[in-house]
């Protein structure tokens, strides 16, 4: 049900954004004046690096959206563990990786030719909004509409699907043995904590202002709250960290979330790229560190799934996962 949604707001937002790419280009006089915009746009708009965004924080961003891309984000983690072999897994990463190369060409172009447009507009993160009012008939503006949001309640349902069956199915059962068997909760229990889970989505949207305005939130909160989440998770699939226990995992992530608040909102003169890149440097660097010096004991289940996670083999099943080992190799 998952991949429908997925697949069909895919559809939806492709056939908007190719709209989109039509309309930028008839405006402009014909396709062939999308590939001469350079030669029109004021020179600082060719710029790769601008303010006040760095080389740093780019390279920051890039390891951080490798992480997420790569497993890190719980709801993208599904689309992996749901494959039912290696190959499989394998071949949804190079789809992605290969998407990822056409798509932000496609979604972006009409952006770029955006100040030939709009020469005068005073906000450029409205740039894309302002051209499909302008540009695009009623009936096509509602596609657009609809693409927007059908990609935001997908991604929504994503995550808050990944997020209840996380905590109902590994985290509470580690918590409260006694209430909970691992691997099973009530309806109940998943239905509260997919409605938390909402409603504290929909709370932080409404003071999206108090957190630096929605590109904050997109970039910095994001950015300096996901690494420290995805370094345990990921690098605790690899057999060189086998025995990085639960205590690194759980030290490595409360560091890291603890650097981004102290970069955030103690050290307040610290660039963008220190609170992008300190979080998950530091989550590294600890995880590393302790799982080498405090080197937890590997069971035989571990081992398995590890060598499982390398063939191209079926997975195992969740019932014959270990119950209980360490926190980064149980997300």
């Amino acid at each position: 049900m998952q991949f429908c949604n997925d697949f069909g707001q895919f559809v939806v937002q492709f056939i908007a954004a190719i709209v989109m790419v039509v309309a930028v280009a008839m405006h402009l006089g014909g396709f062939g004046e999308l590939l001469t915009i350079w030669q029109h746009l004021p020179a600082t708009h060719t710029d790769i690096v601008q303010e006040p965004y760095t080389l740093g924080f780019i390279l920051a961003y890039f390891v951080i959206y490798t992480l997420s891309y790569n497993g890190g984000t719980w709801n993208l983690a599904q689309r992996f563990i749901a494959a039912p072999a290696g190959r499989d897994a394998r071949k949804a990463a190079l789809l992605s990786a290969a998407l990822y190369l056409i798509w932000p060409l496609i979604l972006f172009w009409p952006m770029w030719a955006a100040p030939l447009l709009f020469p005068n507009l005073s906000d450029p993160s409205r740039s894309y909004s302002v051209m499909a009012m302008e540009l695009l008939p009623n009936g096509l503006i509602g596609l657009v509409l609809v693409a927007m949001f059908t990609h935001t309640l997908s991604m929504t349902s994503s995550d808050a699907n990944a997020i209840t069956a996380v905590v109902t199915r590994d985290i509470l059962p580690g918590m409260l043995p006694r209430h909970f068997q691992r691997g099973k909760s009530s309806l109940l229990v998943a239905r509260l904590t997919a409605f938390l889970f909402i409603i504290t989505t929909l709370i932080i949207a409404m003071n999206a202002s108090r957190f630096g305005g929605v590109l904050s939130l997109l970039i910095i909160w994001f950015g300096g709250l996901v690494g420290p989440i995805s370094i345990p998770m990921l690098l605790g699939l690899l057999p060189a960290f086998r025995r990085s226990g639960s205590a690194a995992a759980l030290v490595s992530w409360a560091v890291g979330v603890g650097t981004f608040f102290c970069v955030k909102f103690i050290f307040t003169d610290v660039s963008t790229a220190s609170q992008v890149a300190a979080p998950v440097m530091s989550s590294l660097v600890l995880f590393v560190v302790m799982g080498w010096l405090r080197r937890a004991p590997v069971s035989p289940e571990v081992d398995a799934l590890l060598a499982a996670l390398n063939q191209d083999q079926d997975m195992p099943a969740r019932a014959h996962w270990p119950k209980s080992h360490n926190a980064s190799q149980e997300g």
